[in-house]
This record gives structure tokens, C-alpha cells and sequence, in this order.
């Protein structure tokens, strides 16, 4: 969540600068996302947000269960937090936009359906899940594959693919850079999978087997990302097949990293303080900054503007370091006073 809200902490400001010599230039792409094919660090940003809803599952689900949920009473519920994922969503970018605009390609509206679908699968068992998972993928694989309509060039290309062609058959409208709404239905892919994640690590089994899991299915992810790539494109904007199972590779190696250092070695610094604080109000700091960013770093120049007129665009860099400053004192304002915003 702070690497999605730093905006790169200031980076395209100074992407021509160097720093002790260095380009910055390199540093600055990694935070952006790529045109098409291809990936950067950046794209893996809503990859990570769909895959840790989907480890967060299990426990939530196991927690309301305890507390004597019915079936019907935890459906309605699952069924409620979808419609307010897509509603929240929605508000966001319209007041972003400064009119009402029905967006269901950010994150928000894309987990409104990757919830339910994992939700569908929860208590099957890891062999349905992953067939599901891979069903999902396959179903939007042929789907881009096998149909063609009028003004479809091929299945990868850019504003002339099926995904949309859908878009404009259906809503009426194409969204900007190539992003399509039936992304969720290859992305819920990367919710289930964190179910599963989820599931192993309520398993109670070791540290280290847990471990050796994750690290080997992360990189058995990426490496047969690589090898779909040379069929399917790894494509974020259409979220193709490849860079579901891809970024799901890069995923599984965030997560025993962070498992490692923190419920393996138990090293909780004060560096982790921070991670705390945002994560744990995710969904409204998401909205506080999709709504209010711009506010953000207008009134953010009113204390930094000297910086900028005094040192330029490194100023500039400045100003959006202190916003994100500012949006992580948020959260521990809300921590302190154990305010945490949930659907």
C-alpha cells in the first residue's frame, strides 16, 4: 500500500537527475507500468493487493465462523462487501475525475468479483482451487484466442483486442491505455491462489516447510511465466494467463520474505511499525489517496514550495515524499486511536 500510494516517491521529477553518479532514469522506470507487454516492478502492485485478499480469507471467514456465523449470514455477508468494493470504487474515481464515472478496472471494483469467486471455491479444498484458478485462466486465455468481432486485429494487441471490443459492445466506452473489464476474471486467478496461501499458513505445518513452499512455487511461477510468455504475452492491462501466474511467482517470494523476517526470525523493529499502520487500514487509505492526492501535493507545496524554489525538481521530490509522509501519519493517527475502517 505505501509503494502504491508514494507515487514514486517523486522519482519522474528527478528521472533525469543522477544521484552519486547513477541514472536515475532506471530507478524511475521500475515505478511506472509498462505501455504493453512486459512487466515492471510497479505492475505488481495490484497482483500483491489481489493475492493478500485472498491469504486474509481464511482467517477472516474461520474468525466469523467461530463467532457462530450461519452459511446464509456469512454469504450475505461476502455478498455485501462485494457491492461496497464496487461502490467505494466507483465513488473514488469519480471524485477523481470531477464527474460520475462507472470504473470497475481499478483494484477495488476488480476485487468486487475476484472476492466472491474465491469465496465460491474457499472450502473446497487446494486441488478444486487450483483447477479453478486454472479453469479462470484458461477461459480467458481461449476466450482472447478463439473469438474475433469487427475492429479485432488480434488477441494482444492493443485497442483492438476482444477484452476491447467488449468494452465498447457492452459499456459503450474504452478505458484509457488498453485495460479491459473482463480482467477480473483472469485476476480472481491471483486471489485464489492467495487463498491457498492463506489456508497453508492456518495449516499449523512448519516454518520451513511453509517456507520451501512458497519459495518453490515462486519460482516455479515465474519460470513458467516466462515459458507462457512466449505464447501469451505477459500483458498487466489485459492481465493475461502469463502474467497472472507470473506475477503470482513474484508474489509467493514477497510473501516468504516477509513470513521469514517476521514470524520466522521475529525481527519487528521499528521499521515494521509503518507496514503496521497502512495495512492495517488498507481500504481507506487507499481511498483517502485515490480521492484526495491531488489536494495532497498542492497544499503539500504550500510548506515545501522554498524546497522547490530553491532546489527545483529535487523540491518537487521532496513535496511528494512529505505527502506520502503525511498519509502514513494518517494511518498511525487512526492506529493510535484503534480506528480501523473494514467492510
Amino acid at each position: 500500500m505505501i509503494w502504491m500510494f508514494s507515487m514514486a516517491f517523486g522519482l519522474h521529477h528527478i528521472k533525469d537527475q543522477t544521484l552519486l553518479g547513477i541514472p536515475l532514469s532506471g530507478l524511475e522506470r521500475q515505478f511506472t507500468h509498462a505501455d504493453w507487454h512486459g512487466m515492471f516492478a510497479w505492475d505488481l502492485i495490484q497482483p500483491f493487493f489481489m493475492f493478500i485478499v485472498g491469504v486474509a480469507m481464511p482467517f477472516s471467514i474461520a474468525k466469523r465462523r467461530k463467532e457462530g456465523a450461519d452459511k446464509r449470514a456469512e454469504f450475505l455477508h461476502v455478498l455485501k462487501r462485494c457491492v461496497l468494493l464496487l461502490l467505494l470504487g466507483t465513488m473514488a474515481r469519480s471524485i477523481s475525475a470531477g464527474k460520475p464515472n462507472f470504473d470497475v478496472i481499478n483494484v477495488l471494483g476488480q476485487l468486487s468479483f475476484t472476492y466472491l469467486a474465491a469465496y465460491l471455491v474457499l472450502d473446497r479444498g487446494w486441488k478444486v482451487q487450483a483447477l479453478a484458478a486454472a479453469g479462470l485462466l484458461a477461459v480467458h486465455t481461449a476466450f482472447y484466442l478463439l473469438v474475433s468481432a469487427p475492429g479485432v486485429t488480434g488477441p494482444w494487441d492493443k485497442n483492438a483486442n476482444i477484452g476491447w471490443w467488449l468494452d465498447g459492445a457492452v459499456l459503450g466506452k474504452h478505458w484509457g491505455g488498453g485495460y479491459a473489464t473482463i480482467n477480473c476474471v483472469s485476476s480472481a486467478a491471483n486471489t485464489i491462489f492467495g487463498v491457498m496461501a492463506g489456508f497453508w499458513l492456518l495449516s499449523g505445518k512448519p516454518a520451513g516447510v511453509l517456507l520451501r513452499r512458497f519459495v518453490i512455487l515462486g519460482v516455479a511461477g515465474i519460470a513458467a511465466g516466462l515459458a507462457m510468455d512466449l505464447a501469451v504475452p505477459s500483458i498487466k492491462k489485459i492481465w493475461t494467463a502469463s502474467f497472472a501466474v507470473y506475477s503470482t511467482g513474484y508474489t509467493l517470494l514477497a510473501l516468504a520474505l516477509f513470513y521469514w523476517v517476521l514470524d520466522v526470525k521475529m525481527w519487528r523493529g521499528k521499521w515494521v511499525n509503518p507496514l503496521i499502520w497502512v495495512g492495517m487500514n488498507s481500504i481507506f487509505i487507499y481511498l483517502f489517496h485515490e480521492i484526495l492526492y491531488r489536494w495532497l501535493r498542492q497544499t503539500g507545496l504550500v510548506f515545501t514550495g522554498w524546497a522547490v524554489g530553491w532546489w527545483g525538481v529535487w523540491g518537487q521530490a521532496l513535496n511528494e515524499c512529505a505527502v506520502v509522509a503525511f498519509q502514513i501519519y494518517v494511518c498511525w493517527w487512526l492506529y493510535q486511536r484503534r480506528i480501523f475502517f473494514k467492510l
